[in-house]
Formats: structure tokens, C-alpha cells, sequence
């Protein structure tokens, strides 16, 4: 489960690059689509940040389960 976690965290980071690559090279095109690419860029970020915040204290709550259940 946590490795799977990191996996789709790589995977918003990875869509937030090529989202970035996309807008420099539209920048200067008329046109929305540079926008789009921007908006899914800051939406991507935003979801790599929330997704990785939810997996730390996913493993938090998981390591203090296992402290306690160790323990008696």
C-alpha cells in the first residue's frame, strides 16, 4: 500500500513537469491551451502535496498501530 502511494505521488510530480514543459513551449502561440496546461501544472502540484501529506500520516498512523500492538 505505501509503495503504491509513492507511486501515484511520482506520478502527479511527472504530470506537473510535462505540464511545465507544454507551457514554456506554448507560451508564445496564441491560443488558451497554454492555460489549461498551466492550470493542470498548478493542479498537479497541489495534488502531489496533498497526496503525500495523506500518505505520511498514513504511515504514522501505521507505525504507532504497530508500536502498540507490539507492545502487548
Amino acid at each position: 500500500m505505501l509503495r503504491m502511494l509513492k507511486v501515484v505521488e511520482i506520478t502527479w510530480i511527472v504530470m506537473a513537469v510535462i505540464s511545465a514543459f507544454e507551457v514554456v513551449n506554448l507560451w508564445n502561440q496564441p491560443g488558451d491551451k497554454k492555460w489549461y496546461f498551466l492550470g493542470f501544472m498548478v493542479f498537479a502540484i497541489f495534488m502531489f502535496f496533498f497526496r503525500r501529506r495523506y500518505r505520511l500520516r498514513y504511515e504514522k498512523r501505521k507505525k504507532e498501530q504497530d508500536t502498540h500492538n507490539n507492545t502487548n
